[in-house]
């Protein structure tokens, strides 16, 4: 026959064994459990000698640059505009945008739309380089790996990919910065 009392006493000392544990340093509530980091897909472009990683989650449309229709009296590095599906997009030259120095008005054939809520600007490109999955982990402060004086506030960081370095557009910043908004305040 069972006995009930050492039923209660074996479930009690299991109770008490249990709490102790968990007070302990090295218990298991306390040890730490590596937990796996959210990556973020980017697509690798490039626009004349500059580098870009744009964020999927930025973009509504990567490709062909559809005919670009020119506007007068507008900043060269305002190209003009496209439709893309029946909306009307602006394309701009990003090199001349940040003034890089890098290389002036980009003629490629290709191009990325960034979007941040209902804001979209197209950025020609000389060439779409592929896409990577990165942990926020893996990108580098720009202080550190690279001297030049790219805008700060746009590419705060950057990812090494096969010894070449791509600068993280921060989409967000960018469409709402005032200089891209109302160009004439340049």
């Amino acid at each position: 026959m069972s006995s009930y009392p050492d039923l209660y006493t074996l479930i009690h000392t299991i109770n008490t064994e249990l709490a102790e544990a968990m007070r302990s340093p090295g218990s298991a509530q306390q040890k730490f459990v590596p937990v796996q980091e959210k990556l973020t897909k980017f697509v690798l472009v490039a626009t004349g000698t500059l580098h870009l990683a744009i964020a999927i989650d930025d973009l509504s449309e990567v490709g062909p640059l559809p005919a670009i229709t020119t506007l007068p009296n507008l900043p060269p590095w305002i190209q003009g505009v496209v439709n893309v599906r029946s909306e009307i997009v602006s394309v701009i030259d990003l090199a001349g945008f940040l003034k890089s120095g890098r290389r002036g008005v980009c003629g490629g054939k290709r191009f990325v739309v960034l979007r941040h809520r209902k804001q979209k600007i197209g950025i020609r490109l000389d060439r779409i380089v592929g896409t990577v999955s990165r942990a926020v982990t893996e990108t580098k402060p720009l202080d550190y790996i690279d001297n030049n004086q790219m805008e700060k506030s746009l590419f705060a960081t950057g990812l090494l990919v096969e010894n070449t370095l791509y600068y993280i557009l921060n989409v967000r910043r960018f469409l709402t910065a005032p200089s891209l908004i109302d160009f004439r305040s340049r």
